[in-house]
Order: structure tokens, then C-alpha cells, then sequence
């Protein structure tokens, strides 16, 4: 667990250790989680180099001081000129995920021309957790490409039908083209970077550059190479596959798009056509079983009966949608485009999503109701 003050550490240790006191089981699965190996270690962003866990709790700590409050532009340490790199150190400390704690969000952290790296950096990564995808973290800079290589790179992708900007930001590095999903205005499907003929040469250029596209692969960035010589002696050789892969990540504009959009209102309209089964519903929310095995008889007793050949890896409520859900307890459809990850949305069966998504976030609201209830004597 890493927070961003000493300060902001101190009381987290402070809480851990009165939980501790409070219940003699906590005490002893604390104790245990700091003797393995690799331990739980509590630290602030400071102090947490060289360490790396499965998985590692961020307390953002800066926030507003109220519920709606203002957000004041000190950021501590992230606001030094080596801000960005202790932040760098911290995200790159998680080997599987991160889970971050945060009362202020990306669009809480105003840039401007003066903003520090670090500053910068925290705004982007908030935006990716948010999201969990780079969509509007990108800088668009405006510069003009390079080269005309990269000129003749971008004319040609703009032949095969897919628009691209050239020079886009991205955690302090320059993506020479990326390249613009024509069916979802904003998202970049690939970086393509230009490289010329003396790059072959240079083992410091490659060492860089390889450094440098592993962080923005880390960052969910996909980055294809053309050199320069390939490019003029076969232009078109290295140009299919990259088109190829293209149309195989953009956006399908024949598919039910409404279903992918980040619009709340649109899940709210699926929500008016799912009043069938009302009774099997109520049977479920009556039950005293887990909200996984609720989900679960939804899932064989109501939509199975309707939709009997949707593929499994579709299915509204297939395993890794339940356990996501069982994890987020979203109960309404604007929490459920917010906090379920994108991918899991997408790959869902539309109709199914339409037909049923509203009862099954009655069911979550349900077991939320039924966990928090006072017992009755």
C-alpha cells in the first residue's frame, strides 16, 4: 500500500493498527501478510523503490476537503521537477493491478502550460483509471510531422481510409503517427513510429526507444515500426499488414454502437424493456444465497431460456462479468458504464444487454440492501 505523504501513511498505519487491536483475526492476517515473502508493507511515494507486489493499493490523499469541495492545485512532492518520476517508480510497482483510492478525479487537476511532468502525469493516470483506456489522455500537440516519410506514411493511411495525427503526446514522449479510429471519434487504435536509416546504427537510439515503447505498451498503447529504407523500396509490402490489423481493431459501425457507448442514458433506455420475468426476479432477491450465486440462477433460469445460443464467451452474465460485477456492485447504469471495464461491455451479446441488464443491477442493488440491513429481533 503506497500513499502519496507521510503524513497520509501514518494515519493508514494508524487505522490498520486499530482495526488490529479491535478484532484479534484482523491482528493475526495482518501479521501473517507481513511475514511472507513479499509482504504487505505500508510506505509513501517516496520510500517505495525497489519494491514490487502482486498488488499494490494508491492513496491519491489530495482531493477536496468536502464532498463537491474545491480541489486546490498542491500536489506536494508530485509538483517537483523529479515529481513525475517518483510517480513513474510507483506505477511500475504492481506486477498484476493496481486498486486506487481517490476522492478527486482526473478533470479535478487543471494543466496548464506551466504544469509540472508529475502533475501532469497524476492528471493522465487518473484518466486512465478511470477509463481503463488511454482514450483522452493523449496530448494533441498540433506539431507537423517530422519528415516527409512520415508525410507520405500518413497520406497513404489516409488512402486506406483511417485518418491519423501526427506528433500525439503521450507520459512525455512523441508518437510519430497514431493513427484515429474512424468509428469512435477520439480513440487512437495504433502509434506508428517513423524510423530512418541511420536508426539501424544507433544501439543507444535502440536501447531508448525500446524502453520507450515498452511504457507506452504498459500504458495500452499498441506501436508498430516501418523503416524508412523498407518503406521506399515497398511501400505497399509494409503497409497491408498494418491496414489489416487497422481494420481488425477499429470500431464495427454496423454493431449495435449504443451498447459500447460511455452514455448512461443509453443503458437506461434497455432498462424500459426489460419487464419480463418479474417473478423469477422476485424469487431471486427473496433468496438468502450470495449475490454470485443470485447472478447465476438469473443467468440458467431467466436469460438461458431466451437466448439459448448466445455464444458463452458473450453471455451477459458470463463468469468474468459476474465476478466483476460481484466486486463492483454497480446498481445503477451509470455505475455500470463507469466501474465495468470497457472490454467486458464490448463483448457482450447486445440484445441480452438490453433485454436484461436493468434486473440484473435490481438484483446487485438487492444483495447490497440485504448485506447492509439491521437484523430484526
Amino acid at each position: 500500500m503506497v500513499a502519496m505523504s507521510s503524513k497520509q501513511r501514518e494515519q493508514i498505519e494508524r487505522a490498520v493498527e486499530e482495526e488490529c487491536k479491535a478484532d484479534s483475526k484482523i491482528a493475526d492476517a495482518v501479521d501473517c501478510l507481513r511475514n511472507m515473502e513479499d509482504g504487505m508493507f505500508i510506505k509513501n511515494l517516496e520510500n517505495v523503490q525497489g519494491d514490487e507486489r502482486d498488488v499494490i493499493f494508491i492513496s491519491c490523499t489530495y482531493g477536496p476537503s468536502e464532498v463537491g469541495g474545491r480541489v486546490y492545485q498542491r500536489f506536494g512532492p508530485i509538483n517537483s521537477d523529479v515529481g513525475w518520476r517518483r510517480l513513474n517508480v510507483l506505477f511500475t510497482r504492481s506486477k498484476k493491478r493496481m486498486h486506487i483510492f481517490s476522492s478527486m478525479r482526473a478533470d479535478d487537476i487543471l494543466i496548464s502550460e506551466t504544469s509540472k511532468r508529475g502533475v501532469i502525469a497524476l492528471r493522465d493516470f487518473l484518466d486512465y483509471a478511470e477509463k481503463g483506456s488511454m482514450n483522452g489522455t493523449p496530448l494533441h500537440t498540433g506539431r507537423s510531422p517530422d519528415s516527409d516519410f512520415e508525410i507520405s506514411v500518413i497520406d497513404a493511411l489516409h488512402q486506406a481510409g483511417f485518418e491519423s495525427e501526427a506528433q500525439v503526446g503521450v507520459a512525455g514522449f512523441f508518437i510519430d503517427i497514431a493513427v484515429k479510429d474512424p468509428g469512435k471519434p477520439g480513440r487512437f487504435l495504433m502509434g506508428i513510429e517513423c524510423d530512418g536509416a541511420t536508426y539501424h546504427s544507433a544501439k543507444s537510439a535502440r536501447d531508448r526507444d525500446r524502453l520507450r515503447q515498452e511504457v507506452l505498451e504498459r500504458l495500452g498503447w499498441r506501436i508498430r515500426r516501418i523503416w524508412s529504407t523498407d518503406w521506399f523500396s515497398n511501400p505497399k509490402g509494409e503497409l497491408e499488414p498494418i491496414i489489416r490489423e487497422l481494420h481488425s481493431l477499429k470500431t464495427d459501425m454496423s454493431v449495435d454502437e449504443d451498447l459500447y457507448e460511455h452514455d448512461a442514458d443509453r443503458f437506461e433506455e434497455a432498462e424500459v424493456d426489460a419487464e419480463a420475468n418479474d417473478e423469477e426476479v422476485s424469487s431471486i432477491l427473496g433468496s438468502e444465497c450470495s449475490l454470485r450465486d443470485r447472478l447465476e440462477a438469473f443467468s440458467k433460469t431467466v436469460i438461458a431460456k431466451h437466448f439459448p445460443n448466445t455464444p458463452k464467451d458473450r453471455c451477459l452474465l458470463r463468469p468474468a462479468m459476474i465476478e466483476a460485477l460481484v466486486e463492483l456492485e454497480p446498481v445503477s447504469t451509470s455505475e455500470f458504464v463507469e466501474v465495468i471495464p470497457e472490454y467486458l461491455r464490448k463483448s457482450t451479446e447486445p440484445k441480452e444487454a438490453r433485454q436484461y441488464l436493468g434486473q440484473v443491477l435490481e438484483i446487485v442493488a438487492g444483495s447490497e440492501v440485504s448485506q447492509t440491513a439491521e437484523p430484526t429481533i
